[in-house]
């Protein structure tokens, strides 16, 4: 991995944060202008959540840069147990919580096992820790399904290291082996503001692995659920902004499955670029799955009875009417408006809203 390339990455990203606008030309008072001011996805939530209106104005739902905003203060769930960022560690102090094991090089809690280098103080990866904790916890509940096992981490030195351990390049967040997950670098992760995205992105992953049990279900419908959980999609539009004016960013549904469930190419550059592509194109795919045929309920029952045996040819077809390959084909994203609207610009959800 070329080190002047990352470095030229990470600046172009930041420039554009620095740049964006987080209020939409046209938008009114009474529109969300932020994405982080659209309604949070719940078990509750009702299909379609937003109007074009709101859309257009704010772009697609991210409330996952929300601990860097003013005022912020840690999630508490039915027990009263604060989780999240800033619930087991403030400043250089380890907070005290049941459970919780700091060991040179690792860092075990509720499940989760981070490794990484010995050199790394507790309270510089435990952010990670909270932010897997948080994932964990919270799309449990989504999609109606935990494991009993734990999910182990391995956060790599550096960049580099990722790359030899993973065949990686700084696009592709995480890689599942047979026994953990390496990620980027958590200190990286959390410097480019897209630790809590890939965090969700992961575990969201390895849950719908366990609910499937084995099923074959296409890298669209996985990888494009996992985005649409984890709210990547300001980040794809932020990203495929620059390459809008010279080639589609949209691709249709055969070809993003193919690049979903293929090795990186061996050129960074077009790698960068096709599976960034494909990723959105994934994540629109089940946006209208989700959005606006059946809800999160529907998709989840598909993942729920092909991990129970059932073949998920027939249950897709009872489901939505049509197997897997021609519900793909009716979701095709290269056919419809991109729901955010036609005036696609960039945002920047880790800027707090505008009030």
């Amino acid at each position: 991995m070329k080190h002047g390339l990352i470095v030229a990455v990470l600046a172009t990203a930041a420039a554009m944060a620095a740049a964006s606008d987080t209020t939409a030309a046209g938008a009114t008072a009474d529109v969300p202008n932020h994405p982080a001011l659209l309604a949070p996805l719940s078990p509750a939530s009702t299909f379609p959540r937003f109007t074009a209106a709101e859309l257009e104005a704010a772009g697609y739902p991210d409330h996952l840069h929300a601990f860097t905003y003013p005022g912020y203060a840690p999630l508490t769930d039915a027990a009263g147990e604060t989780y999240g960022p800033l619930s087991l560690a403030s400043g250089t102090r380890v907070l005290e919580r049941a459970g919780l094991v700091c060991a040179p090089g690792e860092i075990r809690y509720r499940g989760l096992s981070l490794r990484f280098n010995p050199g790394y103080e507790a309270h510089q990866m435990l952010p990670m820790v909270e932010l897997l904790d948080w994932a964990r916890r919270d799309l449990a509940v989504l999609l109606g399904h935990d494991r009993g096992d734990t999910l182990r981490v391995e956060s790599p030195d550096d960049l580099e290291a990722y790359g030899l351990r993973t065949g990686y390049g700084f696009h592709r967040l995480y890689r599942m082996l047979e026994d953990s997950v390496v990620i980027e670098p958590a200190p990286i992760l959390m410097a480019r503001g897209l630790a809590a995205h890939a965090a969700h992105h992961l575990v969201a992953v390895w849950l719908l692995q366990d609910l499937a049990a084995g099923a074959t279900l296409p890298a669209w419908l996985v990888q494009g659920l996992a985005s649409y959980l984890a709210e990547d999609g300001t980040h794809f539009l932020n990203y495929l902004f620059m390459h809008r004016a010279d080639r589609p960013v949209i691709l249709a549904p055969g070809e993003a499955e193919t690049i979903l469930a293929s090795p990186p190419e061996a050129d960074l550059a077009t790698d960068v670029v096709r599976y960034r592509t494909a990723g959105y194109s994934a994540f629109l795919m089940v946006w209208e799955l989700v959005e606006n045929r059946g809800g999160l309920a529907a998709v989840r029952e598909m993942f729920t009875r092909a991990g129970r045996g059932e073949d998920p040819d027939a249950v897709c077809r009872e489901l939505y009417g049509a197997e897997l390959a021609a519900l793909a084909a009716s979701l095709d994203p290269t056919g419809r408006p991109e729901p955010v609207g036609a005036a696609v610009h960039s945002r920047s959800p880790q800027r707090p809203p505008r009030r």
